[in-house]
């Protein structure tokens, strides 16, 4: 793929990109720098890529492993900032359920998040992740089922 496909494509998708890092990362500063990290990684092996139909899910992934790296680094090192929140929605309904779905482990939030909120088919989310599309599929029914729990939760 040429880089100024490239360039194009990631352009269209820097609103996606920076939501899934909102998705793994609590910091608005680290979901700039791990989607600043994974647009370079990405202009680097863009030639590599052979099918702009592709370009979306590989870049994606290239995030996800940014953000894993960086959540690593920063375990290693202390510097786990879980002060800073995500912005949370003005309307109560709306944050009952954002909260909700904040306080589902990584695996099953981001599977929902990617299918729900960014439109991703089944297939490339586990392309991204790297699971079986099975394994997804449980993944985003166990999601539904705690999400369902919690807001019913709330509801009593």
């Amino acid at each position: 793929m040429h880089q100024e496909k490239f360039l194009a494509c990631a352009m269209e998708q820097e609103r996606t990109l920076y939501r899934v890092a909102k998705t793994l990362l609590r910091s608005d500063a680290d979901c700039a720098d791990a989607v600043q990290e994974a647009l370079l990684k990405g202009l680097r092996g863009a030639p590599l890529l052979r099918s702009e139909q592709y370009a979306k899910t590989w870049l994606t992934r290239i995030l996800i492993n940014t953000c894993k790296d960086m959540l690593r680094r920063s375990a290693r090192t202390g510097t786990v900032e879980l002060s800073e929140f995500y912005p949370a929605p003005d309307r109560p309904e709306q944050r009952e359920l954002y909260d909700a779905l904040h306080a589902l482990p990584e695996e099953l939030r981001l599977p929902l998040v990617l299918h729900y909120l960014e439109g991703f088919p089944l297939r490339e989310i586990s392309r991204m992740l790297r699971v079986p599309e099975g394994t997804l599929k449980r993944r985003m029914w166990q999601g539904r089922k705690e999400l369902r729990e919690m807001l019913s939760e709330e509801a009593i």
